[in-house]
């Protein structure tokens, strides 16, 4: 081989271990309401990965519109925490999920 097919496989290869996420994969489910853990918080986006009881993992943008709640008490983003419980109520558009509320349990 020459030098030019080693560095195209070696980038080829990079590339495909920097876009598969190190294997968590993300999901996209039904409207509706379902429990799980947070598993990853972004502050700075707004976003929440949570895996579900049914092992599907969701990437979750907070807008405008997203209800947080603690108990019977609105929230702020700040209070999220990695490995807490929530329920969450999504709506789909296309191929993801919005939240529409988040419960911290």
């Amino acid at each position: 081989m020459n030098k030019f097919s080693i560095l195209s496989f070696i980038c080829l290869c990079f590339s495909f271990v920097a876009f598969t996420g190190c294997g968590k994969s993300i999901g996209v489910v039904d409207a509706g309401t379902y429990k799980g853990t947070i598993d990853k918080v972004v502050p700075e986006e707004e976003e929440i990965y949570v895996t579900l009881e049914n092992g599907v993992r969701l990437e979750l943008y907070f807008n405008e519109d997203t209800e947080l709640v603690k108990g019977d008490e609105a929230v702020d983003f700040s209070t999220i925490t990695q490995n807490a419980s929530v329920e969450i109520t999504v709506a789909r558009e296309g191929n993801r999920n919005i939240p529409v509320r988040v419960v911290l349990l």
